[in-house]
């Protein structure tokens, strides 16, 4: 996916975010907005969205200092993610198909995302969220290709998202274990936004349960240039992959493997090609006509 004009403001506004949360004074944060203003008149707009949105977190590092403003932010909605796990366990347990089940909280669970705000500041309400994962319907629902798919194949790559949400993707990777699936989870390797890290899957459990990988750096999304060389080979060999949220989306739409993606369209763009509306939610399978870039 490519960089849109109307990302730019949102790039800026993810900055200034950042920075508030850092607690820095207001000099600072105009010297940072001025110096990220010059870094993104000069972006290429044929990268991802999420390659020159990294602008945003290192320049709010290199003026501030601080590595990981959303620690806390991290820990919290970890805490709370696991307060609700049983009431998700039970959800699944009821329903009629376990595994969709499993893939519709691991979709809502995709709310939760500081970079972008979505929620204007205000704290989530995690009984909508419970809400919403009985009564929202996938806008697109290629579930069915999703279970052929999943026949066919032993090894699965999942890439994870957010802090908090990675409670939502246990539910679901128990399930994808519960069918005899090797699931090794993927990770980045540091502080990136709200982004889970290894201390993150360690915080709910899911280290024991999955082999956990590093993408081998801290960026937004899977950029190919700076990734490992053992999550290369785990991308290579995996029969499946599973990608969940809006920055590996923009990353690898147009990457020539067998890839699902579940997240909620939380950017008017991205929703665009999707072809779906905003905020919608989406199980879909890749396809041919975003590209078919080799790894």
């Amino acid at each position: 996916m490519k960089t849109y004009l109307e990302c730019i403001t949102c790039i800026i506004n993810q900055c200034i975010n950042t920075l508030n949360l850092t607690g820095c004074g207001e000099n600072l944060k105009r010297e940072a907005i001025n110096k990220l203003l010059v870094s993104l008149s000069k972006i290429d707009y044929e990268l991802p969205p999420a390659y020159n949105s990294n602008l945003a977190y290192i320049i709010s590092r290199e003026f501030t200092g601080i590595k990981d403003p959303y620690y806390n932010l991290k820990k919290k909605y970890n805490r709370l993610a696991l307060e609700i796990y049983p009431q998700l366990k039970e959800m699944v347990k009821s329903s009629r198909d376990r595994l969709y089940a499993g893939a519709k909280i691991a979709v809502e669970g995709n709310i939760i995302d500081l970079g972008i705000n979505i929620n204007k500041g205000k704290p989530l309400d995690f009984n909508k969220i419970l809400n919403d994962i009985e009564n929202i319907p996938f806008a697109v629902n290629d579930y069915e290709e999703f279970k052929k798919s999943l026949d066919e194949c032993t090894d699965i790559l999942y890439l994870s998202d957010n802090a908090g949400e990675i409670v939502f993707d246990r539910v679901f990777i128990e399930e994808l274990i519960g069918q005899n699936k090797n699931v090794v989870l993927s990770v980045k390797s540091g502080p990136i936004i709200n982004d889970a890290t290894i201390e993150d899957v360690k915080e709910v459990g899911l280290d024991s349960l999955v082999r956990v990988i590093e993408t081998g750096n801290d960026k937004i999304g899977i950029d190919f240039r700076s990734v490992s060389d053992e999550f290369i080979k785990e991308f290579k060999k995996a029969d499946l992959i599973i990608s969940k949220g809006q920055g590996n989306f923009e990353s690898l739409d147009n990457i020539d493997a067998n890839t699902f993606f579940i997240l909620k369209a939380k950017c008017e763009n991205i929703a665009r090609v999707l072809e779906v509306n905003y905020m919608d939610i989406v199980l879909v399978k890749r396809k041919a006509k975003w590209g078919n870039k080799k790894i």
